[in-house]
């Protein structure tokens, strides 16, 4: 969110990955290019099955208006007042 100027549900959306003991376990959507430099970089890539993790977040702005966001890729949503 922060370095890339995104909205939580922005942010949320995007593809993950997590690095682990056999390799980089990344989402699907990252652009091949990405994919490329990261294992030029001597990281072993390893598909996801399926979603990494999932969140919830809300956000206060600077006008004090929450703003909420839930990942698709699980059951939840964001609550707040």
């Amino acid at each position: 969110m922060i370095d890339f100027g995104m909205d939580p549900q922005i942010a949320i959306d995007g593809p993950r990955c997590f690095s682990g003991e056999d390799g980089f376990e990344i989402e699907t959507g990252y652009r091949p290019e990405v994919r490329a430099a990261l294992a030029a970089m001597g990281h072993t890539m390893i598909d996801a099955d399926g979603p990494l993790g999932g969140a919830q977040a809300i956000v206060m702005d600077d006008s004090g208006v929450l703003q909420g966001a839930s990942d698709p890729r699980k059951d939840g949503c964001a609550l707040g007042y």
